[in-house]
């Protein structure tokens, strides 16, 4: 019965410390699903924001190559109306000349007529050439806010394709772990429930065993008891007879 008592201790011990496995298996399995499932969840979301930026960084570019070519239609413009102000220019100089050299009203007629269309169309290249720059300016600010958007843009794909490994290593990581912790959680459930039928048994065998002496005992105290009452009652027999004897004597007196 001794034997049976530190095997019973024994076998609870050992059911407690496959419990504690069980609960720790437990919490890695939880832990390393949980991490699954965030990688999971972030690497999606890191593909959608990733596609999202590529579509934004195209749209960006396309607008930005737009912007260079109305840029340099600007430009254009402005160089070819500088360069007709030079020739009206010219002829507006030209027409003074021969204004101040006519020596008849048709002459004079046909100079001041030719100085008059060249002033006007300086002043309409002039005013032309002030709307251009203004033009030139103002695509020039939005080639540099577009340089910026560019620049973050591609900064942020490039940290998104940088981290995107990370996520999946931690994937791949959380699988491995999920499956390994499974195993051990499996076979920590199989030590716990082995163990607990081992005990079970062997406490069945310890109960029956200490019944056993429970009624061995109970027997012993019942067989005591029946010859104690034996003695009692030879004893109160005894004294009885002693008794009746004396009244005897007393009455022959």
């Amino acid at each position: 019965m001794a034997t049976l008592a530190k095997l019973a201790e024994k076998l609870k011990q050992q059911k407690m410390e496959a419990s504690k496995m069980k609960r720790q298996n437990e919490r890695a399995l939880k832990e390393a699903k949980s991490l699954g499932r965030r990688s999971s969840s972030g690497l999606r979301r890191l593909e959608r924001h990733l596609e999202h930026d590529k579509e934004q960084l195209t749209d960006i570019n396309m607008e930005f190559n737009q912007i260079l070519a109305r840029k340099e239609s600007l430009e254009r413009l402005e160089k070819s109306a500088q360069e007709r102000l030079v020739r009206e220019n010219e002829a507006k100089d030209q027409a003074e000349i021969d204004l101040a050299n006519a020596d008849t009203d048709e002459a004079k007629s046909n100079a001041q007529y030719r100085l008059d269309i060249a002033t006007e169309k300086i002043g309409e290249l002039e005013s032309e050439l002030q709307i251009r720059e203004k033009a030139v300016q103002k695509v020039e600010k939005e080639i540099v806010d577009y340089k910026k958007s560019q620049s973050t843009t591609s900064q942020k794909i490039h940290k998104e394709t940088k981290s995107k490994p990370v996520l999946v290593t931690q994937l791949k990581e959380s699988k491995i772990d999920s499956e390994k912790f499974q195993k051990r959680l499996e076979s920590s459930e199989k030590k716990v429930e082995s163990t607990s039928k081992a005990l079970a048994k062997v406490t069945a065998k310890l109960e029956e065993q200490l019944a056993k002496k429970r009624k061995a005992a109970a027997k012993k105290a019942a067989a005591k008891r029946k010859v104690a009452a034996r003695k009692k009652a030879a004893k109160r027999k005894t004294s009885k007879k002693a008794t009746k004897k004396a009244k005897s004597k007393k009455s022959r007196r």
